[in-house]
């Protein structure tokens, strides 16, 4: 009877196992031009109904996502040193987001950030290319309008935005 006891418990522990669903820690690399790009977050399932009531000025964590930069890069005029950051999505409206890198809260602060700091990024946001079950950010090449820059690319669900990075110009 104990065998059968605990033959069921470890049945419903298994079963529990394969129904939920593992939060993955991803981290993906880039150099480019000198610079070395560390990206690093919890992968998450796409949840239509959490994001259903966005609004304007709603920050989505991105899985806690952090981006280290070993070099100063640029996005939209202004110049990101190197450092640890946060990477989040801020919400322009339902369908348009921008992403923010907001500089790591020095040890001692107690964790608090200092959201005055935010540097919003050149974004491009779209809707429905594909279906991104999982969130899936990635550190990739760009092409056309943002050839020889680095493209920092959040996809979940039907939504994707991409934030742009300059590189620093190689010296002759």
């Amino acid at each position: 009877m104990r065998k059968l006891g605990l033959s069921v418990a470890l049945l419903f522990t298994l079963s529990a196992l394969v129904q939920s669903h593992p939060h993955i820690r991803k981290t993906v690399g880039a150099s480019a031009e000198g610079v070395q790009l560390k990206l690093s977050y919890f992968t998450l399932p796409y949840n239509a109904e959490h994001l259903a009531d966005v609004k304007e000025g709603f920050v989505f964590h991105l899985g806690r996502a952090t981006l280290e930069i070993s070099g100063a890069v640029e996005s939209a005029g202004t110049t990101v040193s190197t450092g640890q950051y946060d990477l989040r999505a801020k919400a322009v409206t339902a369908d348009k987001w921008t992403l923010l890198l907001i500089p790591k809260a020095p040890e001692g602060s107690g964790g608090q950030q200092d959201s005055s700091r935010e540097i919003p990024l050149e974004s491009r946001s779209a809707m429905g290319h594909h279906q991104a079950h999982h969130l899936n950010l990635d550190l990739t090449s760009g092409h056309g309008d943002t050839h020889g820059k680095l493209i920092l690319s959040v996809a979940f669900g039907p939504r994707m935005v991409e934030g742009v990075l300059s590189l620093p110009t190689p010296e002759a």
